[in-house]
């Protein structure tokens, strides 16, 4: 009796476990891949995990890539053998190519039949980002803007009443601040503070409708030129990667840009005053956002479709924007976020935030076809020549212009 109670006992287990093991197998799955490391990607993880309790006829597993690259080429392959996720983050090159092929499920089909969502709420910027030949493919996902970190301690001390607002006096700041016995500013080799420059000088980077590459013009010359003048005067320190912020923090820069992002890295970290300052203006308002976009593939299932529609309609609410802003420093996406208590509580506590999210109402974009993702390649190599010195700025523009023009052709 006691063996049979037993074999009883444990065929009901296997009944139990093939039963939850069936459900779990049932359960819709959508897998989002992303880069989102260290304390920003925990918060990311905390906020998937509550959206999965919050709906539990489905679960969002987030995966990992570790980097930008890695992520264009696992999605590259995914694509090539039709395994893709069924969201994932990509930038807008990486879209076009993507819908170009057939890939991706605009997201307008979804925005079209919800009717609460808000698409006017979002800040035009975004929108324009994410809309490819009159259709919102994506939304935004991870935005900033750059911005200068500088010592306020410092700039006291050198009777300088508040960061510069255009470039002409910036120069003559960096000049007044070498005075001290430390760098005025420390950059890297940056295609996004270029563009920002360069559309400011009235410039563009690319003909998106003849696919013809327009950096190598007078604007972009000049404000090459500007950035290597800096250089050759011993005001300009050439820095590599985020290395520039440890110099800022032991007080050997006086001032950086840097992501918007790079304040929650920065904060606490210094001992002196340190203050954060939109991105100085040249003859034109404009400033250019980075980040990604979120993203859906054509081939996930309809009930996968629908769930990860929830995942980024809730991601998006004002509520979880504010959330994600606190935590993260990326930009809120949306108006009305910037309306809540909470963030009108962090602005208080992080003041210098609201001049630069001023900055969205004439923020602009890279372009954002396929081409442009070879052709930044190559305009990046082009400020690394001449801002090491390598080639004059009119030799580096052209020559980048020229190999572009071959691989368009």
């Amino acid at each position: 009796m006691v063996i049979k109670t037993q074999i009883k006992k444990i065929f009901f287990c296997f009944i139990i476990l093939g039963t939850v093991l069936c459900t779990q197998e049932k359960k819709c799955t959508v897998y989002f891949w992303h880069v989102m490391g260290g304390p920003i990607g925990k918060r990311l993880e905390q906020m998937i995990q509550e959206f999965n309790q919050q709906h539990p006829e489905g679960v969002i597993k987030s995966v990992q890539m570790g980097s930008y690259d890695a992520l264009a080429q696992k999605l590259m392959g995914a694509i090539a053998s039709n395994t893709p996720p069924t969201i994932s983050q990509m930038y807008e090159s990486w879209t076009d190519q993507f819908l170009k092929a057939g890939c991706l499920e605009p997201l307008q089909n979804f925005i079209n039949s919800d009717s609460l969502f808000n698409i006017a709420d979002f800040y035009p910027v975004f929108i324009e980002d994410n809309t490819f030949d009159s259709i919102i493919v994506t939304l935004p996902f991870n935005k900033s803007l750059p911005v200068f970190y500088y010592n306020a301690t410092l700039f006291d001390s050198a009777g300088i009443a508040e960061f510069p607002k255009d470039w002409d006096e910036f120069r003559r700041v960096c000049e007044r601040l070498k005075n001290y016995n430390i760098w005025p500013t420390s950059w890297p080799i940056d295609v996004w503070y270029f563009s920002s420059m360069l559309y400011q000088e009235g410039g563009e980077l690319f003909d998106e409708q003849t696919k013809r590459p327009l950096f190598n013009s007078e604007a972009g010359k000049k404000v090459l030129e500007y950035l290597v003048n800096l250089i050759k005067d011993s005001l300009f320190y050439l820095n590599p990667g985020f290395q520039r912020q440890d110099e800022f923090l032991s007080r050997n820069v006086a001032t950086i840009p840097a992501s918007i992002v790079s304040w929650a890295f920065l904060k606490g970290r210094h001992k002196f005053n340190m203050r954060v300052a939109p991105f100085p203006m040249g003859k034109k308002k404009s400033i250019v956002i980075a980040g990604t976009n979120v993203g859906m593939f054509k081939r996930a299932t309809l009930e996968q479709k629908q769930l990860a529609w929830k995942f980024i309609r809730w991601f998006l609410e004002p509520e979880q924007q504010v959330r994600w802003t606190i935590y993260s420093y990326y930009l809120p996406t949306r108006r009305s976020a910037t309306e809540l208590p909470e963030f009108k509580k962090f602005l208080s506590e992080n003041p210098d935030y609201s001049k630069v999210i001023a900055q969205l109402d004439y923020a602009r974009t890279e372009p954002r076809t396929k081409e442009w993702f070879t052709g930044r390649i190559y305009l990046n190599e082009a400020l690394e020549e001449a801002m090491r010195l390598e080639r004059t700025p009119d030799q580096a523009l052209e020559n980048a212009e020229k190999r572009f023009m071959v691989d368009l052709e």
